[in-house]
């Protein structure tokens, strides 16, 4: 076990993982995690530095509950604001 594991959950959701952890925590290709960014269907992701983006798992698991529940993430992200 590592201190990771260990993070209380509200600062575990703020974790960022990069694009390839990222497309396999959705269980997607990082080709298919990139047009889906693309085409606005999950979280922004946040600029690490010039080259380096990631996504909060947090985000990842909002998106992921969204999609249970059949709605398109532009209108999770509608109700979150609201």
């Amino acid at each position: 076990m590592n201190i990771i594991d260990t993070l209380p959950p509200d600062i575990a959701r703020r974790r960022i993982m990069k694009a390839e952890d990222a497309a396999a925590f959705c269980g997607v290709s990082v080709n298919t995690l990139r047009n889906m960014r693309g085409a606005g269907t999950i979280p922004a992701p946040i600029q690490l530095s010039e080259r380096r983006i990631g996504w909060r798992i947090g985000d990842l698991l909002d998106w992921q509950d969204c999609r249970e529940s059949g709605r398109a993430w532009k209108d999770c992200q509608g109700a979150k604001a609201a």
